[in-house]
């Protein structure tokens, strides 16, 4: 137990550096709050977390056998009492509680376990849930799962029948799943959601709730014409998907329809994919390998960023952006199919804040979109965020490694993204870890938005916004987690992820940016 004590989290606030003449002044404030296993396995591995915005429930996928007493499985066992990581009570580590739900049968799949922070019901703190229990599929049977930051709510995809006879999921392909949380008496009552036939692991996949877990949107290459209700953006017309390419879906729980936003052809599974919604429900961002020029079914309407150009796309990945209220869709990025800007994931994993506001995404193509403030412009994956009636600014200015998944919270207050760089001195190894980057009030040009930047280039003249804030999530050795999934509460607090540096096994961790 004693590599799991010496596991630490270095969270280092610091002003940004502003270059007055020659003088360079940099203002720091050191804070380290505790990061907590919230699992502690000795095989198996436990990934791709989701946390609520109140940090209180975290769902992840585990194929480790997490019933209490047993001590041995086919992929390890699960112990509660997470020596020098444990949360506490008043001073005092909570009781290794039992896991009602759980069991030893058919651990080496992947299943979704739900975990708690503090005491709801008969669920005491710090406690498990197993929510799946189908037999196979490896660890990918059930993956991806998103809470709602409401946390009542969990949706996710599988290639499994959790829901045997009607409607069920004979041919195996994957499908949408869905658990109101207030069902699980313990076990909770798995509703499927969509109802297809083929497309394998392609069929239904990448799901995203709005905040109260009212709407779902997800991508799809099935057609859903005839099929709950389904209809195109202006709600009237039919669902039509023919040609089978991945198309953004939208799911309404309290009508049981379906909407589908986009109906593009070609490109097959990667025209349209990994929408995100926003806390309303009213925009959904995605990216797109389609040109949405020219007239549109359903009488939605596509202007680039700044609202008059007509859209075009000459088969890159872009970063797209459909209001719901006005049937219309923004061209957020425009650029053109050259190295290394090239393929379906040049501009790509885009997220959306509340209201819509803000959008980030991490793109290769920052030559073009900041050709006057791009530094080495070398084609390393930086972060990008775009505001509404503003434009885009580039986050990270890096000459090597990567910048990945930038994820804006509630309003746009922060930017939190992976990356290798050593922005500020905080990571002068360049290991993996997670930035935290928190709003300017007064950005500076040229700056479109209010947020600063984070600068690690030897080639560029640019200096930091002094008004950037910095935070920095980092373990000895490097931070090692499953590209991607890392979660992040809505107001920027809370933090759920994988990792396996100095504990062995793939494990998830919580971290409270206050404690």
């Amino acid at each position: 137990m004693s590599s799991r004590r010496s596991v630490a989290c270095r969270l280092v606030a610091a002003g940004a550096m502003a270059l007055v003449g020659a003088a360079v002044i940099a203002v720091a404030v050191t804070f380290a709050p505790t990061p907590r296993l919230v699992t502690n396995t000795t095989g198996g591995k436990n990934q791709n977390p989701s946390i609520d915005k109140a940090g209180n429930l975290i769902v992840f996928t585990s194929n480790v056998n997490h019933a209490a007493g047993v001590t041995v499985s086919p992929t390890g066992t699960f112990d509660f009492d997470n020596t020098g990581n444990d949360f506490t009570l008043g001073g005092a580590p909570h009781p290794d509680p039992a896991c009602a739900t759980c069991t030893a049968i058919d651990s080496a799949d992947g299943q979704l376990f739900l975990w708690r922070h503090a005491a709801s019901g008969a669920e005491p703190a710090n406690s498990v849930q197993q929510l799946t229990f189908a037999t196979g599929g490896g660890f990918a049977a059930n993956q991806f799962a998103d809470i709602n930051q409401n946390g009542t709510v969990i949706a996710w995809d599988s290639d499994r029948d959790h829901t045997p006879g009607s409607p069920g999921n004979a041919d195996g392909n994957r499908e949408i799943f869905l658990i109101d949380l207030s069902t699980c008496t313990p076990t909770c009552t798995i509703t499927q959601v969509t109802d297809s036939i083929g497309g394998g692991d392609t069929a239904n996949r990448s799901v995203n709730w709005s905040d109260t877990g009212a709407l779902l949107v997800f991508d799809s290459t099935r057609d859903y014409a005839g099929i709950l209700g389904c209809t195109l953006s202006d709600g009237v017309s039919p669902c039509d998907n023919g040609d089978g390419n991945s198309e953004v879906m939208l799911y309404d729980r309290s009508s049981n329809t379906l909407t589908q936003i986009t109906n593009t052809t070609g490109d097959g599974n990667t025209a349209n994919v990994r929408a995100r919604i926003s806390n309303d429900g009213r925009f959904i961002a995605f990216q797109s390998t389609r040109d949405f020029s020219g007239v549109l079914p359903a009488g939605a309407a596509c202007l680039l960023a700044d609202g008059i150009t007509a859209c075009g796309n000459d088969g890159n990945g872009e970063i797209m952006l459909f209001d719901r209220s006005g049937n219309a869709f923004t061209q957020i990025t425009n650029t053109t199919n050259t190295a290394p800007c090239t393929g379906a994931t040049p501009n790509e994993r885009v997220e959306i804040s509340k209201r819509g506001k803000f959008v980030t995404w991490q793109s290769k193509c920052k030559a073009q979109l900041n050709p006057a403030g791009c530094g080495s412009c070398n084609g390393n994956d930086e972060a990008f965020v775009f505001q509404q009636g503003k434009g885009i600014t580039q986050v990270t200015i890096s000459d090597a490694g990567f910048n990945r998944v930038p994820r804006v919270t509630g309003s746009g207050r922060y930017i939190i993204f992976e990356s290798n760089r050593n922005y500020k001195g905080l990571n002068p190894g360049h290991v993996r870890t997670l930035y935290t980057i928190k709003d300017s009030s007064r950005a500076a040009p040229p700056l479109t938005t209010g947020q600063g930047q984070l600068i690690e280039d030897a080639g560029s003249a640019l200096v930091q916004n002094d008004k950037t804030q910095a935070l920095s999530i980092n373990f000895a050795g490097g931070f090692n987690t499953t590209v991607e999934q890392f979660a992040a509460s809505t107001r920027g607090r809370f933090f759920a992820f994988d990792n396996k540096k100095g504990v062995k096994n793939q494990e998830i961790w919580f971290l409270d940016r206050n404690h």
